[in-house]
């Protein structure tokens, strides 16, 4: 794509252009390392670095214009404009880099502490069957006119020109509605400011990512800043609703002077859209409920009780936008279950393995307890907490373990810059009062191969933490990791092999 500089700029709010560019832009970037002859180079004051360092770097490898939150030296024939907020301005000129495409197709964002990830996916599911493709961008997956696509790196939700990119590829490829899956650091960090969202998805909001929004007050103003961008965003025929959960206490709040819509989904308190566990099947979980477009039951090769609430979202969701949820909720049956959400490993050995990204306290102590219902032994949960983050979740963590498992092996999860030791201590001090026997294995491989030692016939032993990624992070490197395929390791040195 090629457009001009000032074309770009136009209707940036408090945008100074300097001089115009003597090139036209072909991209746009924040990082150095990706710009490429006639780039627009973007500079943002990150969390531990400022892109205005990088400016030499960028015009060394061809940028045709800066977008700066100062003056910054340049060529002549280089384009140079002033923004207040070079984070803002760069989601905005990657809109309009890539054709405004969140207008193109119907955008639905998913938040939440919890559950963001299997929501996602079940409200995509269910509008395929719908008629014309839908467009994903989750944690675990990426899919753009009925592709998928390679998953690049670890972040939820991806800077805003990957995201603006993504949706031009989905709204060129056919899909009439995109799901994309909104962390709080995207919305904190400006990365999907100005998108137009048609429909809004919060799922709760309990503890997390305190290390970036430093207080709690300041984490649920962030979750419902999805709300505003909702009510900012033009309407562009397919009507405006906020999705919410009428069980959680915060996310209930939001309805409270909400602009738009609200739809509301429970399983205890009243809702629009209600569900309960109807029954346990050999292959999932079956939910049922009723809704402003009739009742419904959905059979599932889900797992977990908190996946109740999930399928009820998905329904609010695509009820709202398609005013039927009886094709999307038969659809449910052919639904496969999100990878390293509550997975199996069956190797023929005699106690229950289970893979699960649970790494928050509330979503740690909901997986113990169910895996508990079903389980006839003991509960084992080898887990850890993540460096350079939250640190105050970290004896939450160990009190959800002390009060759900029998056994809990504290381990590395992605101790990045800080010491295992210091991160293992600060999670067993929130054990006490709790039953369980605690031992800390820092070596992630060594402490699944530990528990599985311990197991014994009827036991359950819950690896939690990691779920679907793909590396463990420390301070100088990264280290390729597959939780499932560390467990079917740890089984097949045991002697164990079949299904």
């Amino acid at each position: 794509m090629n457009v001009t500089f000032e074309s770009l700029l136009a209707d940036l709010p408090g945008v100074e252009l300097v001089h115009t560019a003597g090139a036209p832009i072909r991209d746009i970037a924040h990082d150095s390392r990706d710009v490429k002859p006639g780039s627009c180079f973007v500079c943002r004051r990150g969390l531990r670095v400022d892109g205005h360092d990088y400016v030499p770097a960028a015009l060394a490898a061809g940028a045709a214009a800066v977008v700066a939150e100062r003056p910054v030296e340049i060529p002549a024939d280089v384009g140079l404009a002033i923004v207040p907020d070079g984070r803002v301005a760069l989601a905005s000129l990657a809109r309009r880099f890539w054709g405004e495409p969140d207008r193109r197709l119907g955008l639905v964002g998913v938040t939440g502490t919890d559950g963001k990830t299997s929501t996602s996916r079940l409200i995509a599911w269910m509008l395929g069957a719908y008629g014309p493709g839908v467009g994903e961008l989750t944690t675990v997956n990426t899919r753009a006119g009925g592709v998928d696509l390679e998953k690049a790196g670890r972040l939820t939700t991806p800077e805003a020109p990957v995201v603006a990119r993504l949706l031009a590829q989905m709204a060129g490829g056919g899909d009439a509605w995109a799901v994309v899956e909104v962390a709080s650091h995207a919305l904190e960090l400006a990365r999907v400011d100005g998108f137009a969202f048609d429909r809004a998805v919060i799922t709760n909001v309990t503890h997390e990512h305190l290390d970036l929004h430093g207080s709690l007050e300041a984490y649920r103003a962030a979750k419902r800043r999805l709300l505003d961008l909702l009510a900012q965003g033009p309407d562009d025929g397919r009507g405006k609703a906020a999705v919410l959960n009428a069980d959680d206490q915060v996310t209930s709040g939001f309805a409270v002077g909400c602009p738009v819509d609200v739809v509301t989904f429970g399983k205890t308190n009243p809702a629009d859209v209600s569900a309960r566990r109807a029954g346990v099947t050999p292959d999932g979980l079956v939910v049922a409920g009723s809704s402003p477009w009739g009742n419904w039951e959905a059979r599932t090769r889900l797992r977990g009780r908190w996946n109740v609430a999930n399928v009820a979202a998905a329904v609010a969701c695509v009820g709202s936008i398609t005013s039927d949820v009886s094709a999307g909720v038969e659809r449910l049956a052919s639904f496969a279950p999100v990878k390293g959400r509550m997975e199996t490993i069956a190797a023929g050995q005699p106690f229950q393995v289970i893979v699960d990204f649970a790494h928050t306290p509330a979503a740690l102590a909901a997986c113990l307890a169910e895996v508990r219902t079903y389980t006839h032994g003991r509960v084992l949960a080898v887990f850890g907490s993540a460096g350079d983050q939250d640190e105050e979740k970290r004896p939450m963590l160990g009190r959800a373990a002390a009060e759900g498992a029998d056994v809990a092996i504290v381990t590395n999860e992605d101790p990045r810059r800080e010491r295992p030791e210091d991160i293992a201590r600060a999670v067993i001090a929130g054990s006490t009062g709790g039953g369980a026997r605690f031992e800390t294995v820092h070596d992630r491989r060594e402490a699944i191969a530990r528990a599985f030692e311990l197991a014994r016939a009827g036991d359950a032993v819950v690896l939690a933490g990691k779920g679907h990624e793909q590396s463990i992070q420390f301070a100088d490197h990264e280290e390729p990791w597959d939780e499932a395929g560390a467990a079917r390791d740890a089984l097949a040195d045991l002697g164990y092999g079949g299904g």
